[in-house]
């Protein structure tokens, strides 16, 4: 099995890289066909190799319109790349790090404080306010 579940992470990780967003999204049962292995793999290499521990979130939803969303957590770099956000207009502002609050929604997630798809959401909304800068 770990041969093909070498194969089936690296062509995750290879859609990966190629896309320019931090996520893709995948239909298990298309990528089963393409890999020729059963859905229940995939299944298995998401839930063992894309973990929160690893920095992946994994959304999936099961049936005929199902998909598999998978979003990578920046890895933490040196503090370099801050880009000032102003909590309001009477306060200072603070540095915070896209890896920063990455970083937050990672320990949430173990914690069990946020589900997955309210930590797809947070990164989101954080990638879209760093965005506006």
């Amino acid at each position: 099995m770990s041969v093909l579940a070498d194969k089936i992470e690296k062509f995750i990780l290879h859609k990966l890289l190629e896309e320019e967003e931090e996520n893709i999204i995948l239909r298990r049962n298309e990528l089963a066909d393409e890999l020729d292995c059963a859905p229940s793999q995939i299944s298995y290499v998401l839930s063992t190799r894309f973990s929160n521990d690893k920095g992946f979130i994994v959304e999936s939803r099961r049936g005929s319109g199902g998909f598999v969303r998978i979003v990578r957590l920046q890895q933490k770099k040196k503090k370099m790349d801050c880009t000032p956000v102003t909590l309001s207009e009477r306060r200072p502002a603070v540095s915070v790090s896209m890896e920063d609050l990455d970083g937050l929604l990672f320990r949430l997630l173990k914690h069990k404080a946020v589900t997955n798809s309210e930590a797809i959401m947070l990164h989101h909304t954080f990638r879209a306010l760093f965005a506006e800068d």
